[in-house]
Order: structure tokens, then C-alpha cells, then sequence
């Protein structure tokens, strides 16, 4: 099979093939960037499923809460290969140290790899094919407003975030990494629409906000990994300053958007927290 891990979602003929493909690929590529392959595959299908079929019989409930499973495993072994590159390309720190994390972040990854591998082999995969591919089939013979691609999902996708925006409370580094998922979820919905220059400016906006929360994001997790591995250390203290440098640039680019895309929020411009702490208990995987 090709490495499918770089393919555009337009060589699909709809998000249930590019699904199916992605677990086709992770199951002879169990690596980073096939897990990365299947993450954004099962996130488009996902924005595709909700609007159309939003409702599933109990076989494919079963299904999909595996393959979400699955999300999560891959998520894991992306997030430790992450770390290590970014563990890599620190400078100015003990170079004991940097060994000492590396030895624990690729013990971390050695685990991650062997759940992923004993979930790919589970029998449920080997019935993902017949469960799912009833969705594709009906929504051939579905309304042309129900296919892969359909008119107005950019401006749903815009109202969605207007309301979210207007609803969200004081960003902090708590509920940072929530409006990331939001952002995702926003840019999938309007990547159903037909292809104009408002749904591709709305997109590029999201995943900008998107990218930087994701790079504060990775390092923060690592921050909390070094300080459970190596203790307070010359990489602990790196790691922190680039979290407070981070934030702030998350901070900013989601005020650029919401200005761009919301317009002024009255009240709502905040200071950001004079430390930013470890929350790693209430983050959610991406």
C-alpha cells in the first residue's frame, strides 16, 4: 500500500473511503505519521457523519467508539514522537539531562507503539468495512445538499463559532487546549462547503489558532513529563519559558481571530495568568 500519510482529502471520493484507507495505512504503518493519517481521516468523517447521519444503529455506535479508542492511542504515539523532536532541538541545557528525559520519552513510546499495535490487531477492525460502508452508499443516493461536499457549511461553521465565542469563559491555560478542539471542529465543518474564498480564509484562521495552541500545547506536556522524570532541572526551567512564551502567542493569534471573524468582545479583554500551571489532569487529548 502507498504512505497514504500526506494525502489531500480531495483524492477521496468521500470521508467513509478516506476512513477506511487511513486504518487500511495505520495497520502496515503503525508510525506517527500514519497515526496522524487516521486522526484528521476520523475527524473529517466526524464533521461529515454529524450533518449527514447523525444518527447511527447500535453496530456502528459499537464501531465508532472503537475507532475513537483508536484516536487516542495514535494520539499517544504522536504526542511522544513530538516530544522527542522537541526535546532534540533544545539548546543551551545539561546534555545529562536531555539523555535522561530521552531515555524516559522513548520508553513512553515503545509503550504507546505496543497498545496501538494490540488494538489494530483486535477483530473489531476487520468489521469497520461492512459497518461503515452502508454510510457511504446511502448518502450516494441522498439529496445532493448530503453529500461530501455541501454549500453553506462555511457559514454554519462560522455561526457555530460566533456562538461558541460569545459563550466561552476567561481563557486560561485550563480550557486553552479545548478551544483548539473547537477550532478543529469548526475547520472540518467548513471544509464540507463548496470551495470559495471565505471558506478558505475561515480555515486558514482556525488552524492557525489551532497550530500555535497545539505547539503551547506539546510544550507544556513535555514541561510536565520532565518534571515527573528528571525533576527541577535546566530543561525543566527551558521548557517553562517557552510555555509562558507560547501562551502568549496563543493569546494573541485567538484575539486576532476573534476580532477578524467576531469583532470586539466587550469586557473580555484579559490579562494572561502571571504563571502558567500544570493542568495536566483536566487536558484533553487532541
Amino acid at each position: 500500500m502507498p504512505i497514504l500519510s500526506k494525502a489531500s482529502k480531495d483524492e477521496f471520493n468521500s470521508p467513509v473511503e478516506r476512513l477506511l484507507a487511513s486504518i487500511a495505512n495505520l495497520r502496515q504503518q503503525p508510525t506517527s505519521k500514519g497515526a496522524h493519517f487516521y486522526r484528521t481521516s476520523l475527524r473529517r468523517f466526524q464533521a461529515w457523519s454529524e450533518v449527514v447521519h447523525p444518527h447511527f444503529d447500535p453496530a456502528q455506535e459499537e464501531a465508532l467508539t472503537f475507532l475513537d479508542k483508536l484516536r487516542k492511542a495514535t494520539g499517544k504515539l504522536r504526542d511522544s514522537e513530538v516530544h522527542l523532536d522537541l526535546l532534540e532541538e533544545m539548546s543551551g541545557v545539561a546534555e545529562a539531562e536531555k539523555s535522561q528525559l530521552e531515555g524516559a520519552l522513548k520508553s513512553r513510546r515503545k509503550s504507546f507503539e505496543k497498545k496501538l499495535k494490540r488494538l489494530l490487531r483486535d477483530p473489531m477492525l476487520r468489521g469497520i468495512w461492512s459497518r461503515l460502508q452502508v454510510l457511504d452508499a446511502s448518502s450516494q443516493t441522498a439529496p445532493p445538499e448530503a453529500s461530501d461536499t455541501i454549500p453553506g457549511m462555511d457559514t454554519l461553521a462560522l455561526d457555530e463559532y460566533r456562538a461558541f465565542v460569545e459563550r466561552r469563559g476567561v481563557l486560561s491555560p485550563e480550557n486553552l487546549h479545548a478551544y483548539r478542539l473547537e477550532c478543529k471542529r469548526f475547520r472540518y465543518i467548513a471544509e464540507l462547503s463548496h470551495k470559495n474564498g471565505n471558506a478558505a480564509a475561515l480555515i486558514e484562521g482556525w488552524k492557525k489558532v489551532q497550530d500555535v495552541i497545539g505547539d503551547w500545547h506539546d510544550h507544556l506536556t513535555l514541561s510536565e513529563l520532565a518534571e515527573e522524570a528528571i525533576g527541577g532541572s535546566s530543561v525543566h526551567t527551558a521548557l517553562m519559558q517557552q510555555v509562558k512564551k507560547k501562551y502568549a502567542e496563543s493569546q494573541k493569534e485567538i484575539a486576532l481571530l476573534e476580532r477578524r471573524l467576531v469583532g470586539s468582545r466587550n469586557g473580555t479583554t484579559r490579562k494572561p495568568p502571571r504563571q502558567v500551571q500544570s493542568h495536566r489532569r483536566t487536558s484533553r487529548a487532541a
